[in-house]
């Protein structure tokens, strides 16, 4: 292309642009695309969402033990297996795990109110009760793991 006297461009004579069956051919792809991805977030999003709940409880559980210390008692998370829900202490609010979300509760056996509830206590030297909390949802499935020896809780993915 050269330029004209009058700062025009002087071309070939094609206009810019695309035509009409390269854009039908970019919206086939692109249709074509999210119509494999769909099934795929299917499968990925449940997963993403116990992970998030498992790394909810987790941090509950780290924070009663971190109020344990800082306040010099016992703090007391419970876990409720049939109604999906945590909450620290007796009055705290309740968590509420996602719908379809097994759990399976092991810990100490003074610490089992029932067969759907039990309690993972936490002592003023960071100590605990221990146990473990299992989150499974179709093919997830997570582990809240909570040491007795020193507190530590670790939430790893129980399938890989």
């Amino acid at each position: 292309m050269s330029r004209a006297g009058n700062g025009r461009c002087v071309g070939t004579g094609t206009a810019g642009g695309f035509t009409l069956v390269e854009l039908l051919v970019v919206m086939t792809v692109m249709a074509a695309v999210a119509a494999l991805a769909t099934p795929m977030l299917d499968r990925v999003a449940p997963r993403l969402e116990l992970r998030a709940a498992a790394q909810d409880l987790g941090t509950a559980l780290r924070a009663a033990r971190s109020a344990a210390l800082r306040d010099n008692r016992e703090t007391v998370v419970l876990i409720d297996v049939e109604r999906r829900l945590f909450r620290t202490g007796s009055a705290g609010p309740a968590s509420f795990l996602p719908e379809g979300t097994a759990l399976t509760l092991l810990t100490a056996t003074r610490e089992r109110l029932d067969e759907a509830r039990g309690r993972v206590r936490f002592y003023p030297d960071g100590t605990s009760t221990g146990g473990e909390v299992r989150l499974r949802r179709g093919s997830a499935d997570y582990t809240v793991g909570i040491d007795w020896f020193d507190g530590t809780v670790r939430v790893h993915d129980t399938e890989s």
